[in-house]
């Protein structure tokens, strides 16, 4: 039964461990210096109450931090610099050394430390003070303050009755105004700095609760640090390893959706990434002898002292034997060559021989991503093009973040993602003063993008998460900038301009040079906004514009006629826009237009108007007047001494043609034409002529009628076949009218 207890813990552990160096949200500073190990000072709670509850009952709190911690140790990179100050010892803080020679003896020594003291506060104000004095000749340098604590801090207890409310309020109030003083330095000197607090709260009273409330709200304000409550025991050893994954890169989530494929092959294991990697980690969880490695590939090239350890663990010996020891084994395996990085492809770890299956069920690997982002913004002109110059970042302007994913932090060559399922692996995030943007891979740029506006504030907090599916996950913080609208102005190169009326169109420019701030537009500026240019006035009168250099030209026409141009003071409204958001200029400038006497006002214009209305007389009088249908109308006349003989006369046809000029060029009077005695003029109606009344007499016969008294009084219509007798003493005549 205890054999299979034993198991269960032991498979228990193994996948408590396979989280371990799994990242939650790494605070990366954008600052270009980015840590290249880590400066760790970490309180640890060994006091009494690790190892007992009230009453004398015993509790293994104390073994599995002591577990946790050697497991810590081993994870971290020879690099790094660990200090822990332990509750027994609250002034120490006692270096761990983590050369590789020496690690394993640390590991063991840490393995024996015993304590069952007080919680004394001391030991986080000496953690604190470390870190501010490492930073100084450290500022490249990532740096933690970790703190385990099973308990309330004995000075901060008020269930404690050597204490006054005012005594613990001061305590308190010296712990938080140290921690945001050691978070401000970090600050100012652009360091990266991570805080997280571990309470064990599974013993604490709810008055305890209550108290340790209070601590983590404090604790989070003061330092922007993280909270992970422990329920206990094995619990413990997760949380520590969570602050471990804190540390690195890795995605706890979604385990499944990345692995490293591992193959077994006889004494090899094969694994494979898309992705560049830090550091391999195999976990061996077994109580047999373990697997002794040999060599280490990376893209089939055998890499020279790529192997780091064994390190061994193991829970420290347990009096009260309330639970089964646990014990594992840490093997890293990393490329020490060039900027350490292990290029993405196949690795092959070689073993001594070949490991019987339960051995290979005991491996666990840990990949460690060594890749990194870089976070870029860009505003978009308008024109389709895209610019990174901050100094033209505007409230209201359109803007892309891009999130560009690189070999690793100390590398910045991008890392191309044609050839991977980004869509199902990645989900990259950005929350901007509050509000989320997903961003979206554009395989064109290999970019992470997404669109945004820049809100009316000087400054922005910037996020931005990438997440790459149980592997990676990383966030970095950063701040945009927000460059405050440019004031734009119009300025006129003259205080007054004034023209006379008539002289209006031949005046000089009224000049304008739109500034900048208080300085003058470029050239190339004003080009860019000029079509943008509004000029409106109430008055009446015509504007040209033209831009030459960096300053506007205003002509002001007159309209013709010119007394229709208004004159007096006539207002312009000018208004120009800028290339930016939120920039215009809105000027009004008054022009001065002198008025002319009402003759030179007036009269050359009214001269043309008598001019235009004769010429339109005339043209009306063209128009109407009656003609000749001179190819329809025609009038036959016959001519005889004696009447008898007039009908057998030889007659004679006459055609109603007339001079061109007395056709075409004189108005309103009708066409005459005068034939043999008679003459006749045109009618409107083109069918008939009329018979003139001058040319008639009384004893002219006019369809077989004498005129007598009704000679000369009218014109006498004229229509098809009518004749037109004429005797006089010895000379008789007939005219007959006729219409085609």
């Amino acid at each position: 039964m205890i054999g299979k207890y034993k198991h269960l813990v032991i498979m228990q552990v193994l996948f408590i461990f396979s989280f371990f160096i799994l990242a939650s949200a790494v605070e990366a500073k954008s600052d270009s210096n980015i840590p290249k190990n880590k400066i760790v000072a970490l309180v640890y709670d060994d006091s009494g109450s690790m190892w007992e509850q009230s009453g004398n009952v015993p509790i293994d709190n104390w073994k599995y931090a002591n577990y946790a911690l050697q497991s810590f140790v081993a994870l971290l990179e020879k690099q790094d610099q660990l200090r822990v100050v332990s509750m027994s010892s609250p002034t120490v803080p006692e270096p761990i050394e983590l050369d590789e020679r020496l690690r394993q003896h640390e590991i063991d020594q840490i393995r024996a430390w015993t304590g069952k003291r007080s919680t004394p506060l001391e030991s986080l104000h000496t953690a604190i003070n470390e870190l501010k004095k490492a930073v100084d000749s450290n500022k490249n340098s990532d740096f933690w303050l970790i703190v385990l604590t099973d308990g309330i801090f004995n000075e901060l207890n008020h269930l404690e009755q050597k204490l006054t409310t005012a005594q613990i309020e001061e305590n308190k109030r010296g712990l938080f105004e140290s921690l945001r003083e050691l978070k401000e330095k970090m600050d100012q000197t652009g360091a990266s700095f991570h805080s997280t607090l571990i309470p064990i709260e599974s013993y604490l009273s709810s008055d305890e609760l209550e108290i340790m409330a209070d601590f983590k709200r404090q604790w989070t304000e003061s330092s922007a640090g993280n909270v992970l409550v422990s329920n206990g025991e094995q619990d413990i050893i997760q949380r520590i390893n969570e602050v471990a994954a804190l540390m690195t890169n890795r995605d706890p989530s979604e385990q499944e959706k990345f692995d490293l494929h591992p193959v077994w092959d006889g004494n090899q294991l094969v694994l494979e990434s898309p992705f560049p990697l830090r550091r391999i980690t195999l976990i061996e969880q077994s109580a047999e002898e373990n697997a002794s490695f040999k060599e280490f590939y990376m893209n089939n090239q055998r890499l020279e002292q790529g192997m780091e350890g064994p390190y061994k663990v193991i829970t420290p010996d347990d009096p009260a034997k309330l639970h089964p020891p646990i014990q594992g084994t840490f093997t890293h395996f990393k490329n020490v060559k060039g900027d350490g990085v292990i290029e993405r492809g196949t690795y092959k770890i070689v073993f001594d021989k070949p490991l019987f299956e339960e051995q290979q069920k005991s491996i666990k690997i840990l990949a460690e991503p060594a890749i990194d982002f870089r976070v870029d913004f860009k505003k978009n002109n308008g024109d389709g093009k895209l610019t990174s110059d901050r100094e033209v970042f505007f409230a209201g302007s359109k803007m892309r973040l891009e999130a560009t994913l690189l070999k690793s932090e100390s590398n910045d060559e991008e890392i191309d993602l044609s050839d991977i399922d980004v869509k199902s692996l990645f989900e990259v995030e950005a929350e901007m003063d509050g509000v989320k943007l997903s961003l979206k891979y554009d395989s064109k740029v290999n970019k992470f993008i997404g669109d945004f506006t820049l809100p009316q504030k000087q400054e922005i907090p910037v996020n931005v998460k990438v997440n790459i599916k149980g592997f990676y996950q990383k966030v970095k913080e950063s701040s945009l900038q927000v460059n405050p609208a440019r004031k734009l102005s119009l300025v006129a190169n003259t205080d007054t301009w004034s023209t006379p009326l008539d002289k209006l169109n031949e005046a000089a420019p009224f000049v304008i040079t739109p500034m900048v701030n208080g300085e003058e537009m470029t050239s190339e500026e004003l080009k860019k906004v000029f079509n943008k240019l509004k000029i409106e006035t109430s008055s009446q009168l015509k504007i040209e514009k033209e831009q030459k250099g960096n300053q506007i030209f205003i002509y002001p026409k007159g309209l013709s006629p010119i007394f229709r141009t208004s004159a007096g003071d006539v207002p312009l409204h000018v208004t120009l826009p800028g290339q930016y958001p939120n920039e215009v200029a809105k000027e009004t400038f008054t022009l001065t237009i002198e008025d002319i006497s009402p003759l030179k006002k007036y009269g050359k214009d009214a001269v043309k108007a008598l001019l235009w209305l004769a010429l339109l007389v005339y043209i009306i009088g063209i128009i109407i007047k009656p003609r000749f249908d001179k190819n329809r109308i025609s009038l036959e006349y016959k001519h005889s001494r004696k009447r008898e003989r007039l009908r057998d006369a030889r007659g004679m046809t006459e055609n109603f043609h007339t001079n061109w000029i007395k056709r075409w060029l004189v108005p309103y009077l009708a066409e005459k034409k005068s034939i043999g005695d008679l003459t006749f003029k045109a009618d409107r109606k083109k069918d008939r002529v009329l018979l003139v009344k001058e040319s008639q007499d009384p004893n002219l016969i006019v369809r077989h009628e004498k005129l007598e008294g009704r000679s000369k009084k009218a014109d006498i219509p004229i229509y098809h076949n009518d004749e037109i007798q004429i005797e006089r003493s010895n000379d008789h005549s007939v005219y007959i009218f006729k219409s085609h």
